[in-house]
């Protein structure tokens, strides 16, 4: 089969677009948006609950026996693009991956069954919230060596560990952790409040999305399951993070596009400058199609199972991830007529592309795009930025 030929999106998939955006279209206004990072969840569980009841959305990729849509991969990169596009700050995302994580050891194990039965019905509808802890302090997922082991108790495993970058777990209902068992990789259950289980906020540049260092001191876990099983269930939630990550770019940069054509409509500038802003925007565009189209690729590739799927999930995260960044790097340059850069949602894309390449572990500096300042000109955290 030849894949580039399958790369629109289908009737159906425009469907699901537009029925996303449709509904999400005024639900994150930046007062809004902004209103929810300075709460405890820092997302509204009101909307999230929307998203889940009206529209499925928490189990997109659920299996229609469980509750869930039961769509595939191409389908959850169309959400994921709408969701980027508005900065959505609710755990759809973490608790997507932790269904892809019981969904595949369901798959090869009796207690990976019996998980599944119990917690994707409750994830599918939104009513528990997940999460994947796999990431050592560099965003790297390795069961090898690994940042968390196990160890069998004579009242059952017990993990032992930290790990980084855990999306969502201070609202995660439960957790899957990635851990060696000796040796040999494993994939563990832990409950929220189970005992030496503990989750607190890792500083980042992202506002819009909470991720927390999670640590198990002696913490019960359920083995879900071990060796090959659990390397190929780590490696499928993993694929799942790169293509949402990939796709939450596309749409992030769609929304930077929109924002800086709506900027060169609607403002009186001198002939030079409007010709600098105009080269920007056939730039930014020329990256957001390539973005776009490898992001498309590596979707269909993962919904069709073919062997180069993996590779092409890792590069599309790397491509739109460095497109990301640098796009909001020039959107913000050009802004700079306006008033403080702080005061501009472009900064809130800038910081989510940033984390996003961090968070995927294909952080790298990588080709510039025109007119695009360089990294270290724009302030952070150390430097300034609130």
């Amino acid at each position: 089969m030849v894949i580039r030929d399958s790369l629109a999106l289908t009737g159906d998939q425009r469907a699901l677009r537009d029925t996303v955006r449709d509904f999400l279209a005024g639900q994150l206004p930046s007062a809004a948006l902004r209103g929810m990072l300075d709460t405890g969840p820092g997302y509204s569980p009101e909307l999230h609950t929307r998203l889940a009841g009206e529209l499925g959305l928490t189990g997109v990729t659920v299996p229609g026996e469980f509750g869930g849509l039961g769509l595939g991969p191409a389908e959850a990169c169309v959400v994921h693009t709408e969701l980027g596009r508005v900065l959505y700050p609710g755990p759809l995302l973490a608790s997507r991956l932790t269904a892809e994580a019981l969904l595949a050891a369901g798959d090869h194990a009796a207690a990976g069954d019996q998980a599944a039965g119990r917690w994707l019905p409750l994830l599918a509808v939104g009513s528990v919230n997940g999460a994947i802890a796999a990431a050592d302090k560099n965003g790297l997922w390795s069961a090898e060596p690994g940042p968390i082991r196990a160890h069998l108790a004579p009242r059952g495993w017990r993990l032992y560990g930290r790990c980084w970058y855990v999306v969502a777990a201070h609202v995660a209902g439960i957790i899957v952790v990635s851990a060696l068992a000796g040796s040999v990789p494993a994939m563990f259950l832990v409950e929220a409040g189970a005992p030496g289980l503990r989750s607190s906020a890792q500083p980042g540049l992202d506002l819009t999305r909470r991720v927390c260092v999670t640590s198990f001191e002696a913490t019960p876990a359920i083995l879900l399951s071990q060796g090959e099983d659990a390397a190929a269930a780590l490696d499928r939630v993993e694929r799942g993070l790169l293509l949402a990550t990939a796709a939450e770019a596309v749409g992030g940069i769609g929304w930077c596009l929109d924002a800086v054509f709506g900027y060169a409509r609607n403002r009186e500038r001198p002939v030079g400058s409007f010709q600098e802003i105009a080269r920007a925007c056939v730039d930014m565009l020329a990256v957001f199609q390539a973005a776009e189209a490898a992001v498309r690729y590596a979707a269909v590739a993962a919904a069709d199972g073919v062997t180069e799927a993996p590779a092409a999930a890792r590069a599309a995260a790397l491509q739109a991830g460095q497109a990301y960044r640098e796009v909001t790097e020039a959107a913000i340059r050009l802004f700079g007529g306006i008033g403080p850069a702080r005061k501009h949602d472009a900064l809130l894309y800038y910081r989510r592309a940033w984390s996003a390449e961090r968070l995927s572990g294909v952080l790298s500096p990588g080709p510039r795009v025109p007119g695009a300042t360089q990294p270290g000109r724009i302030a952070r955290d150390d430097q300034g930025y609130a």
